[in-house]
């Protein structure tokens, strides 16, 4: 059996490179905006610490699972980790504005490793 192994050019593997760097500097700039928004929001005592920081912990997660989302519609390699982190500010932003006690940061990312770790046995 022959096997055909496909190659990208040069122009193609950069144009994908800049494009990851596109995507990377747009998930910056809007977490810039969600803090700055946040914080803005929580001097002019429309929202609490709480919430504010419930909106930064969720808003982060959501721009990083976002970020993977994108990557994996335009075929380009996904970070673990940032799906990983963006997962654990997802779960910490929403157990912190519905006050779901005090989650431990900790215990939440051995949650998160303990998911990843599953996934990658049902995977195989």
């Amino acid at each position: 059996m022959v096997q055909v192994e496909v190659m990208m050019d040069e122009k193609a593997v950069y144009a994908r490179n800049m494009l990851n760097l596109r995507l990377i500097k747009l998930s910056w700039a809007l977490f810039f905006i969600l803090a700055g928004g946040s914080w803005i929001l929580e001097n002019v005592q429309r929202i609490d610490d709480i919430e504010m920081w419930a909106l930064i912990y969720a808003g982060s997660g959501a721009i990083l699972l976002l970020l993977n989302v994108l990557r994996i519609i335009l075929k380009i390699h996904i970070s673990r980790f940032s799906i990983g982190l963006g997962a654990l500010g997802l779960m910490l932003g929403i157990a912190k504005y519905y006050a779901l006690g005090d989650v431990s940061i900790l215990a939440a990312i051995f949650l998160i490793i303990g998911i990843f770790m599953l996934f990658e046995v049902l995977r195989r």
